[in-house]
């Protein structure tokens, strides 16, 4: 008896996810694994100017970090603990000149890596990108949303 209730469970389990996803599909509902990825590796590599960033590329291998976060143009992003802001112009680079990016910061943060951030701030592939220097549990402006 164990056996068939395990069966009919593993059967309900299963014709209740196809009837989820047909429902979805029938309400015009898209799936994440529906949408089209864009290719997050394009815009990396050799348009990346800086050398570190360019090794630091190969350790960190960015390209499934933005996949996850489903970058796409027309998105403003909010990098919270944005250091030196290695992830910020990955994330400038990918959701284009339309886009912003906010770079927080907390207001302790090392003097080191706000000058690295200000660096990094004026060269054009953060142009679409604010330094914000805030707390963590109130990150951005009331203006930014």
């Amino acid at each position: 008896m164990t056996g068939l209730s395990a069966t009919l469970w593993r059967d309900a389990i299963i014709v209740a996810a196809v009837v989820s996803v047909v429902g979805m599909n029938c309400l015009g509902i898209q799936c994440a694994s529906a949408q089209i990825v864009p290719d997050y590796a394009a815009p990396h590599g050799g348009a990346r100017p800086q050398d570190g960033d360019r090794r630091a590329d190969k350790r960190r291998d960015p390209v499934p970090f933005l996949a996850f976060a489903g970058l796409r143009p027309g998105m403003k992003v909010l990098d919270m603990g944005a250091g030196a802001g290695y992830s910020t112009e990955l994330v400038a680079r990918d959701i284009g000149p339309t886009s912003v990016v906010y770079g927080q910061n907390p207001p302790d943060n090392f003097e080191r890596v706000r000058n690295a951030f200000a660096t990094r701030a004026a060269t054009p592939a953060m142009k679409n990108s604010a330094a914000l220097v805030r707390p963590y549990d109130d990150p951005l402006p009331a203006t930014s949303t």
